[in-house]
């Protein structure tokens, strides 16, 4: 059967038609930057989730107040203060209150008992009474004082839980650096995967465009059947690559959701767009970052309390000298005054051997000492090879992100030409799909191409602490 015969005119008049509806909804939904909060990308959620709509500064300021890590890391620091202000027992006295109470018919404790109440009479003495007394109550009020005077190894342990309670401090700072540049790279990541759905709707649209203007040409017995299935084809790839990118733009906003410590049930919905941060890179001295950066210092603060740790653990050989003085009230009933006397003394110990328990603790403590010189010696080294990566990456992708804008432009400039030869009858459907394919391969490429380069100036601004964004 004869194909119906159609005009030129016509034939052209339809494919004008077609592309002119894809390029219109390929170039409008295509701006670069367009901002995340005009066009929400569709969710995957039920419709009845609520929606938290965050700017990176909003993000940022939740996550150093509510994240996991940050709560986490100030507990630390806390338990490390507490720890240090513990050890002020080498200097203060220990001071102890009790009330006791003692019922007894022993000759001996009934004999004593007796004289701390200050009631012993003379009757007292008789045989009867010293070998079978009778019930005595005592209650006795005591008031205990202990003061360290000489305890060198606590001393240096004071001084050990004071340089714990610095590199605590200093952990604390770098889990909020580490933990901002997570929040940054996951908001735009999070921005990253909304504009991908972006451009995948658009070359969606476009290709739906294209696919049924290919089966009424096909209908009409223009085209053959594979072009009609090239079409075909095109859709049903851009559709499972929606649904690819649907599900890493839910995945990186329930990151970014944990990230910021956000336990309610929301739908992260930045307000920021995607666009090159603008950044100041100037020369990164690799010893100031060594000096200066907290995790650095903690490391540092961390092999001090080492060596002070160590020095504590040889000390405990050394004598220790300390003060003790009890002050006792004794009566027949709870709280009574009738019976008074003090006990002051001082006590010089000295441990001679403990079965090698005190050595033993001395060497594990020069081992942990040692370990906590070669991390910071590690770190240090891990630090140049990371600063030079870093600074590799950022001009890496200043470079890429030039390549990309250019391939976009001839990209578009491609799918042009290619539209007007189709549109006159030069070209078949697959060079069309093909370069419409590109366009949106291309435009993808530039959206990775500047979510690359501001991770990579955050990560610099990680590795120095230092803000280089402008």
């Amino acid at each position: 059967m004869r194909p119906p015969i159609v005009s030129e005119q016509s034939l052209l008049a339809r494919r004008s038609c077609a592309l002119l509806t894809a390029l219109l909804v390929l170039g409008g939904a295509w701006v670069l930057p367009a901002p995340a909060q005009t066009q929400p990308a569709p969710s995957l959620r039920a419709d009845t989730t609520a929606v938290l709509s965050l700017s990176v500064d909003d993000a940022l300021r939740r996550a150093q107040s509510q994240s996991f890590p940050v709560r986490s890391a100030e507990a630390q620091r806390r338990a490390a203060t507490a720890r240090k202000r513990q050890s002020l027992g080498v200097f203060l006295p220990q001071v102890t209150a009790r009330e006791q109470a003692l019922f007894t018919t022993d000759p001996v404790n009934a004999f004593g008992s007796t004289l701390r109440q200050e009631r012993f009479t003379q009757a007292d003495f008789a045989i009867d009474a010293l070998n079978t007394p009778d019930r005595v109550d005592l209650y006795g009020t005591q008031l205990e004082v202990r003061q360290p005077i000489l305890n060198l190894d606590g001393l240096f342990e004071r001084r050990a839980a004071a340089d714990a309670a610095r590199a605590a401090g200093y952990r604390a700072e770098r889990t909020e650096a580490v933990v901002s540049f997570r929040v940054k790279k996951g908001y735009y990541g999070l921005l990253l995967a909304e504009r991908q759905v972006g451009v995948i709707d658009s070359a969606l649209a476009a290709a739906r465009a294209n696919r049924d203007q290919a089966q009424a040409l096909f209908d009409e017995g223009i085209i053959n059947r594979a072009d009609r299935l090239a079409a075909e084809v095109r859709v049903s790839e851009l559709e499972s690559q929606r649904t690819e990118a649907m599900a890493r733009r839910e995945n990186a906003a329930d990151q970014l959701r944990f990230l910021i410590g956000v336990e309610e049930d929301v739908r992260i919905a930045p307000t920021d767009s995607l666009v090159r941060e603008p950044a100041s890179v100037g020369r990164v001295s690799l010893r100031a970052v060594n000096q200066r950066r907290s995790d650095m210092r903690a490391l540092r603060a961390r092999a001090d309390a080492a060596r002070e740790q160590t020095r504590s653990r040889w000390l405990a050989f050394v004598p220790t000298l300390n003060a003790q003085g009890t002050a006792g009230w004794y009566d027949d009933t709870p709280f009574g005054t009738n019976g008074q006397s003090w006990t002051a003394g001082v006590s010089l110990s000295w441990s001679l051997f403990e079965g090698f328990q005190q050595i033993g603790r001395a060497q594990e403590a020069e081992a942990k000492q040692q370990r906590a010189q070669v991390a910071l010696e590690q770190q240090a080294l891990q630090n140049e090879v990371e600063l030079s990566e870093a600074r590799r990456d950022l001009e890496s992708a200043r470079t890429r992100i030039t390549q990309a804008r250019r391939a976009v432009e001839q990209a578009e400039e491609s799918l042009r030409i290619r539209s007007d030869r189709y549109a006159e009858g030069l070209a078949r459907t697959t060079d069309l799909l093909q370069a419409e394919a590109t366009l949106a391969e291309r435009r993808l490429a530039y959206l990775r191409a500047l979510y690359q380069h501001n991770v990579a100036v955050y990560r610099l601004e990680l590795l120095t602490e230092q803000s280089m964004t402008r």
